[in-house]
């Protein structure tokens, strides 16, 4: 059997451990979030992220977060992580920071800014709003200076090329940031969602996006390999609900979940670490140097082959939210392993990589259910109210019986009085009081149904009987 459908065959030790959760307080009452655990933060580095978020009173997933997003941002884009199966791999990420309102998500973005800011020289989009598809190839995109073939036969640059400025991409790194995810959802489900949606799809893989409209002016296209994309959206439980709807399409299972609640900010004062000392990036635009792939332990590379193995003869399979946790994992394990410094990606940045997938889904799966809670007791409400009408339909039914009874015992009494002769309909209608005018009809068919009167055509004689 596949380890998929298992537990880890080695060092499962910590992963046991990230069953650690918080409540999540606000608008999300009974719904309790997954934090990393303890044994996750004994690297330096981790611990670097970690004092820095607990300085400023944030949570230390959350900061991660942000910086992992960041990173991803930042590294080249040639470099590519090559497991030995399928393509290499893009270290583009996309981060979901989930929390309630007034949690401090926004220090996501800025808190990581200060951990670690860009390489000199280097044409970064930092933070920029995540807006359209369009938009999102758009933060690529510029004037440059080309050649034209030709050649100035006269004037001041006689002999020299001419030039022309053209649209093309200018840039290759852009880190985008929303504060509030509902906008994002706006846009998936909106006119706008085709691009959108589809353009956040093709970058998390590191494929060609963007858009060919066969005028230069809308014309956007960023090639693979070409570009290192960041993503950092802020989500609330009631705004992230709809992002899950677009599951099938493949939107959220490319998002790694990280919460702002953390229980484990000390209560005295911590002193600000400084930058990270990142001197893979630190070194300027060519910092990584001609490198262009990470490495992988060899345990790692055979657990990735023999997992993917079992995929693809159909003797295991992925949930559908599920479905790129090879691919996350990946991502994961060599952004942890760039932040300490190395290419090489080691069997312990496996763990950790694992250990954040793992707390991701409980984040994204405790959320399901409180979706799921919050439908029913929306279900309950609504056949509640269902209920209530049908009571109070019943009461009004009940009412309006009541009603014609007490009508047909006034007419039986009022014919009885008649004499054997009766009375005409005409003479009942003006015996009884106005508002009871209507209910006439039916309170002489209950009478003679009872047996008080006898309707002999237009007039009505007495029974054999008298109401009580």
């Amino acid at each position: 059997m596949s380890a998929l459908l298992t537990e880890p065959t080695w060092a499962p030790d910590i992963v046991k451990e990230s069953a650690e959760t918080a409540p999540l307080d606000g608008e999300a009452p009974g719904l309790r979030v997954a934090v990393l655990p303890e044994e996750f933060w004994q690297r330096p580095v981790l611990q670097h992220i970690r004092q820095a978020a607990h300085s400023r009173n944030r949570s230390g997933d959350l900061v991660l977060g942000g910086v992992l997003a960041r990173l991803a941002a930042l590294v080249p884009p040639r470099l590519r992580a090559d497991t030995g199966v399928g393509s290499p791999a893009s270290l583009n990420l996309y981060v979901i920071l989930f929390g309630a309102s007034g949690s401090g998500k926004s220090s996501a973005a800025w808190i990581p800014q200060k951990l670690l800011p860009p390489p000199p020289n280097l044409d970064f989009l930092d933070g920029i709003p995540l807006g359209s598809g369009e938009g999102l190839a758009e933060a690529y995109m510029g004037e440059k200076t080309v050649e034209t073939g030709e050649i100035h036969k006269r004037g001041p640059f006689k002999g020299d090329p001419k030039t022309e400025k053209v649209r093309a991409q200018v840039r290759h790194h852009a880190l985008f940031y929303a504060d509030e995810g509902e906008s994002l959802t706006k846009q998936l489900f909106g006119r706008s969602g085709a691009t959108v949606g589809a353009s956040i799809r093709q970058a998390w893989t590191g494929g060609t996006f963007g858009q060919f409209n066969g005028q230069k002016v809308n014309t956007r296209v960023i090639a693979e390999g070409t570009y290192s994309m960041g993503i950092a959206v802020g989500f609330q439980p009631e705004t992230a609900l709809p992002l899950l709807q677009d599951a099938a399409a493949g939107t959220p299972q490319r998002f790694l979940w990280v919460s702002s609640t953390d229980p484990n900010i000390p209560d005295e004062s911590v002193a600000w670490p400084g930058e990270l000392d990142l001197r893979l990036l630190k070194t300027g635009r060519d910092g990584f140097g001609a490198t262009e792939q990470l490495t992988f332990a060899r345990e790692i590379r055979e657990e990735i082959r023999r997992d993917d193995k079992a995929r693809s003869r159909g003797e295991a399979r992925l949930p559908l939210l599920d479905s790129h946790k090879p691919l996350m994992r990946v991502k994961l394990a060599a952004l942890l392993a760039i932040l300490d410094n190395r290419l090489d990606v080691l069997a312990e940045d496996w763990e950790l990589a694992l250990v954040m997938w793992e707390t991701s889904c409980r984040i994204r799966d405790a959320l399901i259910e409180y979706g799921e809670r919050q439908q029913a007791a929306e279900e309950e409400k609504r056949t509640r109210a269902l209920i209530d009408r049908e009571v109070r339909a019943h009461a009004a039914k009940a009412a309006a019986d009541s009603d014609i009874r007490r009508v047909a015992r006034r007419v039986a009494r009022k014919v009885h009085e008649a004499g054997a002769d009766g009375m005409s309909r005409g003479a009942l209608r003006k015996a009884v009081a106005y508002r009871d005018r209507d209910r006439l009809g039916a309170a002489v068919d209950f009478a003679e149904s009872e047996g008080w009167v006898v309707v002999e055509g237009d007039r009505v004689v007495p029974g054999g009987s008298v109401p009580v």
